[in-house]
């Protein structure tokens, strides 16, 4: 399948430069069609500079790689309503301008720079998606904490796929901001915003494609049931940088940090 109308995009700041490396990397690593996959960094923009640095340290000559600054996204920050909370840093507001900064594309396909990929990554670019966006859904009580709703599903924005021309037609970055104005900060800025946009508008993806890796610690079984995950995702405080580790996905992610940066 050709790729030319789909971008794979991460976003990042400078504290998380270095373990950004690790999906773009893998990411590489796990590629082998043709030509080149498109691939954009959303960082702020004292972080442009860094670009060639970044290519230097993945060096992955299937991958073109680019920094990009999103305008509105830097009105956004301005604005003082790019919330940081907890691990979740301002410029992860980022994701929510996809439709104009991209457009020249019709699909995105999200990663977030906390992750590893673990396999051949055609499954996921070849993917369908028949809704505006598809995303994994979370067992973490979200809906409950933030919209009072027990029984609403709500999804985890770390991996997505998303279709920019809808994005576009019902100027949806308009209504995230908008959202997030009203009722910011919550406890998950921006994926709060995107589920309460997207509500009834989404599908899931296969739990292979974002396998929370904190899910391993609470349930014994996710490693027997779900052994080769596509994409693992270190959501939350149990990043593979820090002293809990997750078992099995903290030593392959901290080996392929190790190769990138000894």
């Amino acid at each position: 399948m050709e790729y030319n109308k789909t971008l794979v995009v991460t976003s990042f700041d400078e504290n998380y430069f270095n373990y950004a490396c690790v999906p773009i990397k893998t990411l590489g690593l796990n590629y082998s069609g043709t030509p080149k996959l498109n691939v954009r960094c959303l960082v702020p923009e004292n972080l442009q500079k860094r670009e060639s640095e970044f290519i230097d340290i993945i060096d992955q000559n299937n991958l073109d790689i680019k920094f990009i600054t999103s305008e509105k996204y830097t009105k956004f920050e301005d604005s003082g309503f790019a919330f940081e909370k907890d691990y979740i840093t301002k410029n992860m507001h980022h994701r929510l301008f996809l439709g104009s900064t991209f457009i020249d594309y019709d699909k995105v396909i999200y990663i977030d720079p906390d992750t590893l990929i673990l396999r051949d990554v055609k499954p996921l670019l070849d993917y369908e998606i028949f809704t505006p966006i598809a995303a994994v859904v979370e067992y973490t009580g979200m809906s409950l904490r933030t919209f009072n709703q027990k029984d609403l599903p709500y999804f985890n924005n770390g991996v997505f796929i998303a279709d920019l021309n809808y994005w576009r037609k019902e100027n949806l970055e308009d209504q995230f901001v908008n959202w997030i104005e009203e009722n910011g900060p919550t406890e998950c800025p921006e994926q709060d915003a995107m589920n309460a946009i997207f509500r009834n508008k989404w599908s899931p993806l296969p739990l292979t494609f974002n396998l929370l890796a904190f899910k391993l610690i609470e349930d014994r079984k996710l490693a027997e049931n779900y052994p080769e995950p596509l994409i693992v995702h270190f959501v939350g405080n149990y990043k593979p940088w820090n002293e809990t580790p997750i078992p099995i996905w903290t030593e392959k992610w901290q080996k392929e940090f190790s190769a990138l940066f000894t």
